[in-house]
């Protein structure tokens, strides 16, 4: 009797150990993905990121942080409005996921809020227009090729042929 029980722990044991390897194993194959995960995305700066990098190189963390400054406080000029484009947004998701479908009143509120985004742009625009005057001619390159450059980002929607929109002031064939 002495025997039996003697084996019924000892498999529970070892049961209990498997289950506990098992898990541990998963939990280690779950920490390496999120750890390359990680490490890619520290790997990979943004291109803004190379780009600060690049027209900042050489100048001092004083200038730097000037220039962040700017940026900042250019940005917080179209903060009420980027909110209430975001409120705008909201309001169609809503609308979209109701019944009836109402074309014409998300139609509205994306044009609202799309509207209300090119007005915070305006406003940015023209804060670091103005307040680029305090910066060298260096920095204001940085600006002006960094964060006043045009947005292109349904180019790839009007491409014909696979040739990319005719660019302003360009000849067309």
């Amino acid at each position: 009797m002495g025997s039996w029980l003697t084996e019924t722990r000892l498999k529970w044991i070892v049961a209990v150990s498997l289950i506990v390897n098992i898990f541990l194993i998963g939990a280690a194959i779950g920490a390496g993905f999120v750890v390359k995960h990680h490490l890619r995305d520290l790997q990979r700066p943004m291109a803004m990121q190379k780009a600060w990098r690049a027209a900042t190189e050489g100048t001092t963390k004083a200038e730097r942080h000037h220039i962040y400054l700017l940026t900042k406080a250019a940005a917080l000029t179209g903060e009420a409005d980027m909110a209430k484009a975001r409120d705008l947004r909201a309001q169609a998701r809503v609308l979209v996921s109701q019944e009836p479908y109402d074309a014409a009143q998300i139609a509205m509120l994306s044009e609202q809020a799309r509207s209300a985004e090119n007005d915070a742009r305006g406003k940015i625009e023209n804060a670091l227009i103005l307040n680029m005057k305090d910066l060298p001619v260096r920095e204001r390159a940085f600006m002006l090729t960094t964060l006043l450059r045009a947005s292109g980002r349904f180019d790839r929607f009007i491409e014909k042929d696979d040739k990319p929109p005719v660019a302003v002031g360009a000849t067309a064939k």
